[in-house]
């Protein structure tokens, strides 16, 4: 008997590394894409160095709705690749610690997988990614597969040495910046569409219906399973439904919960997935702040960012910590960047946790509808005083390491506003937990309510470290399909979401 059909909405990171892992593995995919059409934008690199980038648009939509959250931010592409169109690249692994350092607070925050079962993963996509920066592990950051190999300038080791002797890691960060030399119709070197999806299309087992946007999720009450997804047809205007042996909902960390917040029916009538209130809770993101710091003595450019791990889990309190991406402060820096020159200016992008807490959420909104007249999304988050305050003393956490390297340094110019959403990592609303008490999908990925549905974005974080969360997105995911592809062969689809 052959294997049916699986549906994965969203050409993104995640839906990217789906469809390659159930295509290998001989299993039919359609793939729902919103956006009808592929990458647009030009990046020309050259000896490692980017000389032209220009990146297509992102649609930045501001909550209008009162609340908590008047004003948070959602940043969002729909076009082929989704928010890789507009992405930097940054491909830090999770540490170990990463995934259990908040069972120090409770029992909610614990991960039900670990770094050990992600390993084999992080590689598959770090090899298709074509990563760049330093081998080896760093403290709290694991090395992956290095495609392309950076190192610190010779003035900026002092600096790395420093960082060591604290317990932190200092070095070229791992981007996917692809090949030295490229000149291609995209603004970003890696697009999940241009280097997973499109290879795609020469596999039998593989289909792709752009400008399909998914609108819900039908349950079959008979069945006990979602039996097919409804879309509305951007080329046509139509509203059409295909069926499904399972679903793959990929499509953003927002975007996938408001597909299931609407995906409600006489069995789930707030929700898909909701049945204990979970469906939306948890928001977490990072609170992103941007400065830049005077040095006493000039220092080399960078022309490609640096990366300073988070201080020591023991001397941090559970779930609060902060990265720093280290590059230049002007236009004319970058320029003189390519050319290793120095400057007396270092632009610095710090990325601070929020713990997941009830308070931050995503809803329906009772009042806004989107272009298909369907319940917009209310986002009620705001960073409190404790997440600023993180980020805050990295200002001074970084001085002092400069300080202590034997850079007399001050901070130059003042933050920028700290708004939700900016830092485009939200995360969390359809979590990951062994039990269905704290969470809406287990340690496959699969709906507690609906098991052969999958939801494999960024979405399903228990936690939200300091790290980019795209990779581990993408390795989660990969692990996810591969076991739905074992499962479809074998016709295990369980009948609950239960670990096993």
């Amino acid at each position: 008997m052959s294997v049916r059909r699986v549906l994965v909405i969203g050409s993104g990171p995640a839906g990217a590394m789906v469809a390659h892992q159930l295509v290998a593995r001989g299993i039919p995919v359609t793939m729902m894409e919103s956006g009808q059409t592929p990458p647009q934008g030009l990046l020309l690199r050259l000896l490692d160095r980017n000389i032209v980038r220009r990146l297509p648009p992102a649609e930045r939509i501001a909550n209008p709705e009162q609340g908590r959250g008047r004003g948070a931010l959602w940043i969002r592409h729909m076009s082929h690749g989704g928010l890789t169109n507009q992405w930097t690249g940054a491909v830090p692994r999770f540490a170990p610690e990463d995934f259990s350092d908040g069972v120090r607070l409770h029992e909610r925050y614990r991960w039900p997988i670990g770094y050990d079962d992600l390993t084999s993963y992080y590689q598959i996509a770090e090899r298709l990614i074509g990563v760049s920066g330093q081998s080896g592990d760093l403290p709290i950051l694991p090395g992956g597969h290095i495609a392309h190999p950076r190192r610190l300038p010779a003035d900026w080791q002092p600096v790395a040495r420093q960082a060591a002797a604290q317990g932190q890691g200092l070095a070229p960060i791992p981007i996917a910046d692809g090949s030295p030399n490229m000149l291609v119709r995209r603004g970003t070197a890696f697009n999940s569409y241009s280097v997973i999806v499109e290879p795609l299309l020469a596999s039998p087992h593989f289909t792709l219906l752009a400008g399909a946007h998914a609108l819900e999720l039908e349950w079959s009450p008979s069945e006990s399973r979602v039996r097919s997804v409804v879309y509305h047809d951007r080329n046509d205007g139509q509203e059409k439904r295909l069926e499904a042996a399972a679903v793959v909902v990929a499509c953003g960390p927002l975007h996938s919960t408001k597909l299931l917040l609407n995906s409600r029916s006489a069995d789930f009538p707030n929700g898909l997935g909701n049945s204990e209130g979970l469906l939306g809770r948890h928001l977490h993101d990072h609170v992103r702040d941007w400065w830049s710091v005077e040095l006493e003595t000039p220092i080399t450019l960078l022309n490609s960012a640096a990366y300073l791990t988070r201080r020591p889990f023991a001397t941090s309190a559970p779930l609060v910590s902060t990265s720093w991406t280290l590059g230049v402060a002007s236009t004319k820096d970058r320029i003189r960047s390519r050319a290793s020159l120095k400057s007396t200016t270092v632009g610095v992008q710090v990325f601070g946790t929020t713990i997941p807490d009830e308070r931050n959420f995503v809803r329906l909104s009772g009042a806004q509808r989107d272009e298909f007249g369907r319940p917009e999304l209310d986002i009620q988050m705001k960073f409190d005083d404790g997440d600023v305050q993180n980020v805050v003393d990295a200002r001074q956490t970084f001085l002092d390491l400069l300080r202590a390297s034997g850079y007399n340094a001050s901070l130059k110019e003042t933050p920028t506003v700290l708004t939700a959403g900016e830092g485009v990592h939200f995360g969390g609303t359809i979590r990951m937990h062994a039990s269905r008490q704290y969470g809406v999908v287990d340690a496959w990925n699969r709906l507690y309510d609906a098991p052969n549905v999958v939801a494999c974005d960024a979405s399903c974080f228990t936690t939200g470290p300091e790290k980019n969360p795209t990779l581990t997105a993408m390795a989660i995911a990969a692990r996810a399909a591969d076991r739905l592809a074992h499962d479809l062969k074998q016709h295990a689809i369980p009948a609950s979401g239960a670990s096993r």
